[in-house]
């Protein structure tokens, strides 16, 4: 199974929902743990609402740590017309906080739940250890497992998913015009090896939380790709006029999504809903907005990974 970890932002929460849409009757092989970045809570119920309509597992973190929401703890078992608990999984940053966090499955009764431990993780290990074995706790999510907590939730019976940082963000997306396509990811191929019950990571978008921006002088288009069997590459479209400026924006997204169109067309016959929202631009000349190219990136490998795992 495959968590990819996304914050709630409007284009990720609109690439989960064309996501579940795309599913049309398969098991979802994604199980999504969103962090809510914004106070403003409509969007992400409405991908609730879709995902759960559909059957698709997910995670909302209570403890989110970045955007609007950062160090506050969120309560969505009382928001009106949001799915019932038992539909999602409540998620817990572990951060120095266990008794918080005992007191809030206490008290809200939650099942199911998901830790995410880091390497950061400030907690005694002992203590991290017996919230493992809290009964309520399901899934455990690490990016650094030690071999004492690794072993609790295995010897618990409890899933551990392992969490990378694929992404490597340039400082400019001018940079990317230097690097043609990357690895990105092993993970799919040999988690269960390595004795694993998952894989997570924060998609085609960096771990270093990054709200709002600039218009960059180059319009850059990441979309991943199984390269191998056991290999995801990422590559990087870029627009390849005027690099230091930021005028024109339009023609430099047509100019990367031309190089993107033409390298899935030539290489890949399966359909990509995310490929085929490009040519739509293309075809009518329009820009969709920064925010939007980030959807389909996410889209496209979601799809990406649902396919192949």
């Amino acid at each position: 199974m495959y968590y990819p970890y996304l914050r709630g932002r409007q284009f990720e929460l609109l690439a989960l929902r064309d996501f579940a849409e795309s599913l049309k009757g398969q098991t979802s092989k994604v199980f999504p743990i969103i962090e809510p970045v914004r106070e403003n809570k409509n969007s992400l119920k409405k991908a609730a609402i879709t995902m759960s309509a559909v059957g698709m597992q997910y995670g909302i973190i209570l403890n989110p740590e970045n955007g609007e929401c950062a160090n506050k703890w969120l309560d969505f078992a009382s928001e009106q017309d949001f799915p019932e608990t038992k539909i999602w999984s409540p998620v817990f940053i572990v951060k120095n906080n266990i008794p918080q966090i005992i007191q809030e499955i206490s008290r809200k009764q939650y099942h199911n739940v998901i830790l995410i431990v880091p390497k950061t993780a400030s907690d005694a290990e002992d203590d991290i250890i017996s919230l493992i074995h809290n009964n309520a706790v399901a899934k455990v999510i690490t990016d650094a497992p030690r071999r004492r907590i690794k072993h609790a939730v295995t010897g618990d019976n409890k899933e551990i998913i392992t969490l990378s940082d694929n992404f490597e963000a340039k400082s400019a997306n001018k940079d990317y015009l230097k690097i043609d396509e990357e690895l990105f990811s092993e993970e799919f191929a040999y988690y269960k090896d390595e004795m694993y019950d998952g894989f997570a990571d924060y998609t085609v978008v960096t771990n270093d939380f990054r709200d709002g921006g600039v218009l960059p002088n180059v319009v850059a288009i990441h979309l991943t790709y199984q390269k191998e069997i056991d290999q995801i590459y990422i590559k990087h479209f870029c627009s390849h006029s005027n690099i230091n400026d930021n005028s024109n924006i339009q023609g430099k997204f047509g100019e990367a999504a031309v190089k993107a169109i033409a390298f899935f067309d030539a290489n890949y016959k399966e359909n990509s809903t995310a490929i085929d929202m490009l040519r739509t631009y293309v075809a009518n000349a329009s820009f969709p907005g920064l925010g939007m190219i980030k959807k389909i990136s996410i889209l496209h490998h979601l799809l990406l990974i649902q396919r192949i795992i």
